[in-house]
């Protein structure tokens, strides 16, 4: 899963799910004045989990209007292009997954049916087929039921190469074979309406047949792929804008760049979702204002503000004001599950000698130190993150975190490659990319700037001709295993035209063969190979460098209730918050 760019630190470290092979991570690195720590969820099938109405808070009552406010506008809110954690908890508001997590900020995280009665049951216990049943009831905004085939039809579109820049793993569990959508291109321009392996016997059941076992589906289920779209009110590349509600709110209106409302679902049935409270009237998530505006404005706790949060996290210059009292309690952070990396466009810096020397070259704290130091993260040598199952410590360079100008002047051998730095431009994320470029030039690299708009990020470097050679990026587990992380990252045959994840595009065929010898290891196994598969990418082709591991820093006014950290997300949850009245 992408972090968010516009806010430049992420989330809270991922629950480490004990169930379908996966294990529990290790203690490791983390920022801020906390270590990142393993918390243990489980796969629920008890029918106390799995019911509704979501469990009461306590001393919430309903009413209000929550305001979320933020730098820049989402890129999407379509759940097929959907992967961006500050947009899939909004988009948790609006549309309902097959699964999706249950937590109270306790630490205990348990991974539920949502649209489903259960997270799935795996028909012949081999993990190839799956078969969901959609609880009754559920309905859209419009009184219209939701149906198994809205769903499959969901899916299906996201199979179309212009709404691609979503989650892929079940699209390629269905075609294993080459990229994604190469053989099935979604239902539009004459597609057939369901991909190959789903079906839907009835409105109720649909079942995934799958060539190879895949025990991890009910993790995958829970991302918005999943989602219901019925066929009739799919607007196609328009759909960002409406996405038409299963969930317990719906757009009221929506301006980009100004302010998306959201409005009550008066078809939501409480009983029919375990999951959310949905406590306020009302959601507003505003846009436009700097990270330093939102965090003065937090701080100061006026009465217009008093109900508001924002996923930015506080800058440096405002940090010092967030530890007196009446402010330090309404602090959220801690450390997350996203590795930040500066990613190298391997087509276009095809000189591996050059990449090793630009890992020797970064100044990681001084690229910490631009947004927010310890409380943003803490300097990274690995590519999965220290929450990651198998995690181990390694660093295949073994440069001081502030760079060894000797290294890289013996590497580059009296060069001096001119490079091209991309960077969101919000005010932070291009101070960040400045204290980059001066740390590049003083260790000699010629390194030319390029803003990109922070709504548009991960759209231009995901697209596979562009024109940098340089930029950060933020990735972290869709659930904590290696398999969330280095195939969807750093396998060549991921890469498409656009909406690549594997936006340094590395294109190895001995790290795809790796890949596919691994998901084939006993699950026991696993573990350990995709941290054996992470230290050779980087020892072998260095097409990142790793900067730091992420941590949070986030901030809410007086009047919210029950803000913590999803362990899922990372973010604040909006699934339990209130408003106090």
């Amino acid at each position: 899963m992408r972090t968010r760019t516009r806010t430049l630190t992420g989330v809270l470290a991922a629950a480490a799910l004990v169930a379908a092979g996966c294990s529990p991570t290790t203690d490791g690195g983390g920022g801020s004045d906390e270590k990142a720590k393993t918390q243990t969820g489980s796969i629920s099938y008890e029918a106390a989990d799995n019911q509704g109405p979501a469990k009461a808070v306590d001393g919430a009552k309903a009413g209000g209007t929550l305001t979320v406010m933020q730098n820049t506008d989402f890129e999407h809110l379509d759940p097929a292009r959907n992967y961006v954690n500050t947009q899939q908890v909004t988009g948790g508001l609006l549309y309902r997954a097959l699964n999706g997590y249950k937590e109270d900020g306790s630490g205990k995280l348990l991974l539920v049916g949502d649209l489903a009665t259960n997270p799935g049951k795996d028909v012949n216990n081999d993990c190839k087929v799956w078969e969901f049943t959609l609880r009754d009831g559920v309905k859209y905004e419009d009184g219209s039921a939701v149906t198994s085939k809205d769903v499959a039809y969901g899916l299906a579109r996201s199979f179309a190469a212009n709404l691609n820049e979503g989650p892929h793993y079940i699209q390629q569990w269905l075609y294993p074979d080459g990229a994604y959508n190469a053989t099935y291109k979604g239902p539009y321009d004459g597609g057939r309406a369901t991909p190959d392996g789903v079906e839907t016997p009835d409105d109720r059941t649909i079942r995934f047949t799958f060539p190879q076992p895949h025990c991890d589906l009910p993790y995958a289920a829970a991302l918005p792929t999943t989602a219901p779209v019925p066929a009739a009110k799919d607007t196609r590349a328009n759909y960002d804008l409406r996405p038409f509600s299963s969930g317990p709110y719906k757009v009221k209106s929506y301006e980009r760049d100004v302010a998306l409302e959201l409005e009550r679902n008066p078809n939501w049935d409480p009983k029919t979702d375990p999951i959310r409270n949905a406590y306020p009237d009302a959601v507003r998530v505003t846009f436009g204002l700097e990270q330093a505006q939102i965090a003065e404005r937090l701080v100061a706790d006026a009465p217009a503000d008093q109900a508001a949060l924002s996923w930015t996290d506080v800058p440096p210059a405002v940090l010092p004001r967030t530890t007196t009292s009446g402010v330090a309690e309404r602090v959220v952070k801690g450390p997350t599950q996203y590795t930040w990396v500066l990613s190298i466009n391997t087509q276009r810096v095809t000189d591996l000698t050059v990449r090793r020397a630009l890992n020797y070259a970064v100044d990681k704290d001084a690229a910490l130190k631009a947004i927010g130091g310890q409380a943003a993260g803490s300097p990274a040598t690995t590519l999965m993150s220290p929450t990651t199952a198998g995690w181990q410590k390694y660093d295949v360079f073994n440069a001081p975190v502030t760079g060894d100008k000797a290294k890289v002047t013996e590497l580059l051998g009296g060069k001096k490659p001119k490079l091209v730095l991309a960077h969101s431009n919000t005010e932070l994320r291009t101070q960040q990319a400045e204290a980059i470029r001066k740390n590049l030039t003083d260790m000699g690299f010629d390194i030319v700037m390029k803003p990109i708009d922070s709504t548009s990020y991960y759209d231009e470097i995901g697209r596979r001709n562009n024109p940098y050679d340089l930029y950060l990026s933020g990735w972290g587990s869709d659930w904590p295993t290696g398999s969330t992380i280095i195939p969807p990252v750093y396998d060549g045959r991921e890469i498409v035209d656009e909406g690549n994840n594997n936006v340094s595009y590395l294109n190895e065929p001995s790290v795809s063969a790796e890949v596919d010898r691994v998901r084939n290891l006993p699950a026991a196994q696993q573990d350990a190979a995709w941290m054996a598969l992470d230290e050779k990418i980087m020892r072998e082709y260095a097409p990142v460098v790793p900067c730091y591991y992420d941590a949070t820093y986030e901030l809410h006014g007086s009047k919210v209730g029950n803000a913590f950290l999803s362990d899922a997300f990372g973010i604040i949850s909006l699934n339990g918050i209130h408003v106090k009245q």
